[in-house]
């Protein structure tokens, strides 16, 4: 349960390199073909954020709109177990989307009960595109409401306080969707 609210740290790989057009530059993995099927997903709980128009820029602004809206389907992902839109937007290189996946199948597939942990991005800096890989790197505080996890009894096995943090968050175009392709620490250059 510690991955709950931790970022991905350490080195991670690079996705390939691939020379591309400035305004539409992909990222060059796909995401996984087929979204793992959800573990049945609960009728009740937070509705996932409504997709922003301006997603469909492929730009700056598209970037960063994609940033709040993908963090944004975590929290709603947690309480019903239904991950396909989750899938839809991590990058198969994403460690961080992968451990937030997982924790939401166990979630679901214990039949636990995860609580609060919305969440509110607020974008602090906005990097240029790297033009080999196509990603848009930035760095944003998220603020996060205090979470529970309790199993099927009501015994508590996960709880956190309302945290506040700082992370670089990338993303990149997959045929021509916006993917989050890490959520990290901020590195110390």
């Amino acid at each position: 349960m510690a991955v709950l609210l931790t970022g991905c740290t350490g080195d991670e790989p690079e996705p390939e390199a691939q020379a591309s057009e400035p305004s539409s530059a992909p990222v060059t993995t796909a995401p996984s073909a087929e979204p793992t099927p959800s573990p049945s997903p609960s009728a009740t709980g937070p509705a996932k954020p409504e997709r922003p128009a301006a997603m469909d820029r492929k730009d700056e602004k598209g970037a960063a709109a994609a940033v709040e809206y993908i963090l944004g389907l975590e929290q709603p992902m947690m309480v019903s177990g239904n991950t396909a839109e989750w899938e839809r937007h991590s990058h198969r290189s994403c460690d961080y989307c992968a451990a937030r996946l997982d924790q939401a199948m166990t979630i679901a597939r214990r039949g636990d009960v995860f609580t609060g942990g919305s969440q509110t991005v607020e974008i602090d800096t906005v990097y240029q595109r790297d033009e080999v890989t196509g990603i848009w790197p930035f760095d944003v505080t998220i603020q996060e409401a205090a979470t529970t996890i309790t199993d099927v009894e009501g015994e508590v096995l996960f709880e956190s306080d309302d945290i506040s943090g700082e992370r670089r968050i990338e993303v990149g175009l997959v045929d021509g969707e916006w993917v989050l392709v890490e959520r990290a620490e901020i590195p110390k250059d």
